[in-house]
């Protein structure tokens, strides 16, 4: 004959083993949650717009705002210029008035990265010559 205690005792160690193990997923659970909402939020701190030469109106000098647009027809952003704004020829960092010399020699692709929420400046980068970049 089996012992009645022993039963009793199996069942009651197996309910405290299951309890345990409810109260050890929702302790992980709890965790990982807590984990993903104390997540930095991503947000876009610069955007670009891939245009040419021809269709950014470079002004004589660094300072104020240009116009600059995708394509023809496309939507024309006025971006202004700051004292952090950068120049690009390739990977060569230039001054404004270099970069402003090689992009008259013609339609060259110019890549205008600018912040979306002040629509200030950050890079000018014209492609390099030869189309290296």
């Amino acid at each position: 004959m089996s012992n009645p205690n022993t039963h009793s005792f199996d069942g009651l160690a197996g309910t405290i083993r299951r309890r345990r193990a409810r109260w050890l997923a929702a302790a992980i659970g709890a965790l990982a949650i807590g984990a993903a909402s104390a997540a930095p939020q991503l947000g876009t701190i610069e955007e670009c717009l891939e245009s040419g030469t021809d269709l950014v109106s470079l002004p004589g000098v660094a300072g104020g705002s240009l116009s600059a647009s995708q394509c023809r027809g496309c939507e024309s952003f006025r971006l202004k210029f700051d004292q952090r704004t950068r120049y690009f020829i390739g990977k060569e960092p230039v001054t404004y008035a270099k970069l402003r010399e090689a992009a008259a020699k013609g339609d060259l692709r110019l890549d205008v990265f600018y912040q979306p929420k002040t629509r200030i400046l950050t890079r000018l980068r014209l492609a390099a010559a030869g189309g290296a970049q």
